[in-house]
This record gives structure tokens, sequence and C-alpha cells, in this order.
């Protein structure tokens, strides 16, 4: 169980408290710094206090348990708002396919892609599915996540989209934060692009059958849909979203990966959460998601793994528009599952500064996924989720990125790593 602790005297403390809600402009570069500070957590897990050393209350000193920070830096553990981590097997014939120059397009239309992760995870038994889930977490959470959204997809399917967010579902009852989205609109299913009519009646099934049962079952918490040239239309995507959106979910987009096929608008429509990936936007695109509120998900590992371009952080900076960095921790395109690494390829691939990339990893990934309230800031109040990093400037994040820096996490006022 939680108790009285005290992270004692780190060199700085970043604390990026502020506003609600996904920050954008010159307010992402606003880290709201303590230097020489330190933080208590109460015995419920949560944090009580934050403020210079020098000034720690006595009620805050007394019978808690001091760990001295010196030469270290505090900061809001990483909240991942964009993963699949919940799947079978591997697709390492891939990965050698990928390297010898194949690209994702053409693995796809040979079977390859998400068709072979979906053959993996319809085969594998839910408590097997489950273990290989919860080893990569903990890695994932090693590295300094805590925090994370969770998408189906690999099922494609009923029973096996179901299992999957049964799944993500105990993975938060193992102690993991977790959010969950149904993203059955992953791809066609190879059973329904051999058969006439094959794809209206998938769309159908998703729409009549499979959102509905997630939604029964509350194994989701948001719907997803991969908008994009070799996926769904815009057409498609907006009937499955309407229909999820009508059955209460939250919406999320897969859009512009591939070009500018219209997921990037129809998620300003639709005034989804978020829109992810992004490599292809026009001016008009990015003004659209600045109006609608909708977060910008960045996933420079997918463009790292892929040798694809990089979605411009700096353009969506000066539009206005908030920003978030997740991994898309995923079986195929990109299986990398150290975020702190991530925000680094999101300063030299996406353009953004290192305070820019450090607030869209914690407190504008936490409110894209509506948990700003509860993780992402030093504040009191919220839940003590906290990296200690082995370094005196967390600018040390992006010049040795990829380095082990994260000494510590606490999730809930606990030491888990």
């Amino acid at each position: 169980m939680p108790k009285r602790t005290l992270l004692h005297r780190a060199r700085t403390v970043v604390t990026l408290q502020g506003p609600a809600g996904p920050r954008a402009g010159k307010a992402m570069d606003e880290l709201a710094i303590v230097e020489d500070g330190s933080v208590a957590i109460d015995d419920h897990g949560r944090i009580a206090w934050v403020g210079p050393s020098d000034a720690v209350p006595t009620a805050h000193r007394e019978d808690a348990e001091v760990f001295d920070c010196r030469g270290r830096t505090i900061t809001p553990a990483l909240v991942d708002p964009h993963t699949h981590a919940v799947w079978a097997g591997n697709r390492l014939d891939e990965l050698e396919l990928r390297l010898g120059g194949a690209d994702y397009e053409e693995i796809f239309a040979k079977g390859g892609g998400i068709l072979s992760s979906v053959r993996q995870t319809r085969g594998a038994a839910e408590d097997d599915l489950y273990a290989q889930s919860l080893a990569r977490l903990r890695r994932m959470r090693a590295a300094g996540t805590t925090t994370f959204e969770i998408k189906s997809g690999y099922g494609l399917d009923l029973p096996t989209e179901l299992r999957q967010l049964r799944v993500a579902r105990r993975l938060r009852a193992a102690g993991f934060r977790v959010k969950t989205t149904c993203l059955a609109a992953h791809a066609i299913p190879q059973e329904a692009r051999e058969a006439p009519g094959g794809r209206e009646a998938f769309v159908e099934h998703v729409c009549e059958e499979i959102l509905p049962a997630v939604v029964a079952q509350r194994l989701a918490d948001y719907a997803d849909v991969f908008c994009d040239r070799g996926a769904f239309t815009p057409e498609e995507s907006r009937r499955v979203l309407l229909r999820a959106k009508g059955l209460g979910l939250g919406l999320r987009v897969h859009a512009n990966e591939l070009g500018s096929t219209g997921g990037a608008k129809l998620a300003a429509e639709l005034g989804a959460s978020s829109a992810d990936h992004l490599l292809y936007l026009d001016d008009d695109e990015r003004r659209a998601l600045r109006e609608a509120g909708v977060v910008a998900t960045l996933l420079p590992g997918t463009s790292l793994v892929l040798g694809k371009p990089y979605a411009d952080g700096r353009a969506l900076m000066a539009a206005g528009v908030a920003v978030a960095v997740a991994t898309d921790c995923n079986p195929g395109s990109c299986a990398l599952e150290n975020l702190a690494m991530v925000l680094g390829l999101a300063c030299y691939g996406n353009r953004l500064s290192p305070a820019q990339a450090l607030c869209a990893t914690t407190h504008n990934a936490a409110a894209s996924l509506g948990l700003d309230h509860e993780v992402g800031s030093i504040t009191p109040g919220k839940s003590a989720d906290l990296l200690v990093l082995d370094t005196e400037d967390y600018r040390d994040l992006v010049y040795h990125a990829g380095s082990p820096l994260v000494g510590a996490v606490w999730q809930t006022g606990e030491l888990v790593a």
C-alpha cells in the first residue's frame, strides 16, 4: 500500500502545473520548473505538496520515508495515448523484408502486416494473450510510462475483438492505468476481402454487432478507425464513428498517415479527442483541427521504423494545435516500447522543442485521454505518478535519447520500477 513519502532535494522538479485541457502554442513551453525542489506523497498515493526543498512543511516530513534525489530531476510519469499493446506473436520476418526494401503497403498486399497479426491473435488463448501483453507493459513502465491507451484491432471479428479488450481491462486490474479503444475498423479481414460484398458487410458487422457488444460489456472508452488509403474510406469511417458516438464512446482517428485522405478533416468534423499520425496535412486541415479542439497525436517511431516522413510538429505548433506524442507500440510498423526515447524522436523528427515534447508526452497526452485531472503534471491532489531521472536537466531525455535515464518510476505513490 502507498505510504507517506518525500522525494527530497531534486536538482529540478518539472511540474507542468498549469491550466486544464490540452495546451497549445507557447503554453506547451511553460513547464513550471521548481529548482532544488521536493515532492511529498500522502498515504493515499496522491501528491500532497510540491515546492522548494527548504520549504517542505513539517507535516510532510514527519513519519515520511525520504528518498534523496540530489543531482536528479523529477518529472511527471509519461502517458502513452496511442498503443496497440495487446497482440500475440510477432512479425520478425517482416522486419527483414522492410530492411530489404519492401514497404508497408507491399507487405500488406501479400497478406502480411495487420492481417498477419490478426491470424496470430485470433489463434491465441486469452491467458496467453494476457501474459504476452503484461510482459510488454511491464517493460514500457520500466521505461517511464504509467498510463496507456490500448487499442484492439487484431481480431476483426467479434470474439477476438472482445478478447483483446478483456485483456486490456485485465491489465488495468493488474495495476496499470489503461484507457481502452475498440479499433475493429483497423483493416478489412481476409474473409471479407474474398467474399462478394464482403467489405460493406464487414462495415455493417462493426457497426451493428461488434460496437454494440463492446459497449454492452463495458469494454471500451473510445472507438477508432484507420481512415486512410488501403484501409477505410472517409464515408465508411464516418459511419463507424457516428455509430460509436451514438453508443456513447469517445472518438479517436488514425488519419493522414499515407496521404491527404480525409481522416484529419473527419476527426475535426466529428470532434474526435485525437487525430493520430498526420504525416500529410495542409493549412486548412491544421486549422480545422485547432478550431475543433482535436489533439494531434504524433507517432515518430513509426516514421523511423517505416522510413516515412515525419509529421510536421512545428507547423502544428504554429497553427495553434495541441500536440501529443505516443509510441504507436504495435507488432509490425513500430514495436518500440520506450516512450522516453520516442520523446527524443519527436524533437529530431517532428521538430518539437524538448519542453514541447515533454508536455506532449505528459499533460497533453493525458488531456487527450480525459485524464489530465489525474496525471500528467505534478500538482497537489493528483496521482503520484512520477519519474526520477538520473540527470540534473530534463533536456538530457533528448540530448541522450534512448539512454537509460529513468532511475525510478512511481505510480499512485508506489515505487514500481
